[in-house]
């Protein structure tokens, strides 16, 4: 084998090193992507309705337990109403 083809395969082998990087990287990318659309806290409420209910249904009552203040009710009702009108007008966005 000359030199020329040494220097020729071996360039052909770094290129398919390299096409074999970029799908190994374009799969990762996928499933980062698919991981974190489904972490996305509107998707696990979503798909999973009774849990988030009983999971807010605990944090409400150990917030009422522990909140003595006449003002935490309509702060947590503004909080909500601001957190539904964002996730309204991003729906809107798309």
């Amino acid at each position: 084998m000359t030199t020329r083809e040494q220097i020729s395969a071996i360039q052909t082998e770094r290129d398919d090193a390299r096409e074999d990087l970029r799908d190994t990287l374009a799969d990762v990318n996928e499933k980062v992507e698919q991981a974190e659309n489904e972490m996305r806290p509107d998707h696990v409420i979503e798909s999973h309705p009774i849990g988030a209910s009983l999971i807010a249904g605990a944090l409400g009552f150990l917030f009422g337990s522990i909140v003595n203040s006449r003002g935490a009710g309509p702060i947590v009702i503004a909080a909500l109403l601001g957190v539904a009108i964002s996730k309204h007008a991003s729906i809107d966005e798309r």
